[in-house]
């Protein structure tokens, strides 16, 4: 299929552990036989878990302590190494923008590490470190609540980065790891835009004029994003996406074209947060959907080089400024 794809966050290592499978062929939304169908494919693999009670409720410190999220990210780190390399004839773990060229010229999948919510490695500078050694390459600062770095977009207190998440932040860019800032709160934004010498990716957002969602993005900071020549990834959420939650393609395209409207032809990526959301809008069912996003875009009389550089070359340019 002629259709490039790099999409910014999935988190499928996580249902490929809870439903016994692999990333090789399942029957989640992501798997890499589906994904080879697109020609170049590159994808961010995310370590991610999710509480077992609802996460508003979720008391941080005392339900969830720093030494039980950082064994839980330990090992879904070690599944995710362990299914890259079983499957080395098919993917390359990639560190940096130019080694996910050099994997997708030779034919291979380009992966990427990402952890969602800093949490899962530790919060202290020399976690950061240690991951980073195992090919971490993008970090989301936080997840659906506060932790010891930041406030998050549906956390209590819509707090900002703390002292120890500026320092955090400093790191991270020194060592060449994307920040992401999808679930950050707004606060929180700004208090990174502030501080970053390098380019931000909000990995998984959308439009919150399309679609009024704490977790999507502002106007504002999707022009700042443009400004600091980072990426914001379209999110296929239903929730996301439209007010009700029932979505169709259509409707992602129109936050895609509400973010063209800000100036973001070089600034907009995909980020599906597959098998990371129940199901996506109606019309598609996983990565194999994205070329109906393709062609809805083309029947919008989109020129094909854009459409081609939010499927691929946008995200790939912004982590030749981030890494």
């Amino acid at each position: 299929m002629n259709i490039p794809v790099f999409d910014a966050h999935c988190d499928t290592i996580l249902e490929a552990k809870n439903k016994n499978c692999g990333i090789r062929e399942n029957r989640l939304h992501v798997d890499l036989k589906r994904g080879s169908r697109y020609s170049p494919y590159a994808q961010v693999f995310a370590v991610f878990t999710r509480p077992a009670a609802s996460w508003t409720e979720l008391d941080y410190s005392k339900d969830w302590p720093e030494e039980v999220l950082k064994n839980i990210g330990a090992e879904l780190l070690g599944k995710l190494l362990y299914e890259f390399d079983i499957n080395a004839d098919m993917l390359t773990l990639c560190r940096s923008a130019s080694e996910v060229s050099k994997a997708t010229e030779s034919g291979k999948i380009a992966a990427l590490i990402a952890i969602e919510g800093a949490e899962l490695l530790g919060c202290e500078i020399s976690d950061l470190e240690r991951v980073y050694e195992k090919g971490v390459r993008l970090i989301n600062l936080c997840w659906n609540y506060d932790n010891p770095l930041c406030g998050a977009a549906n956390g209590p207190t819509k707090s900002g980065l703390t002292n120890k998440g500026a320092a955090f932040v400093g790191r991270m860019q020194e060592l060449g790891v994307a920040v992401d800032l999808s679930h950050a709160s707004e606060r929180t934004f700004w208090d990174v835009a502030g501080i970053a010498k390098r380019p931000v990716i909000a990995g998984h957002s959308n439009s919150k004029a399309v679609c009024d969602n704490p977790r999507n993005l502002t106007d504002s900071q999707f022009r700042e994003i443009v400004r600091l020549r980072g990426v914001a990834g379209l999110n296929l959420y239903p929730e996301f996406l439209k007010a009700g939650g029932k979505a169709e393609i259509d409707d992602v395209v129109r936050h895609a074209e509400h973010f063209l409207e800000l100036g973001g032809e070089k600034a907009l990526c995909l980020g599906g947060d597959l098998d990371g959301i129940d199901c996506p809008p109606e019309g598609m069912t996983g990565i194999e959907s994205y070329g109906e996003v393709y062609d809805a875009m083309l029947r919008r009389n989109y020129p094909e080089n854009l459409v081609r550089d939010i499927f691929y070359n946008n995200l790939l340019e912004a982590l030749e400024r981030m890494l």
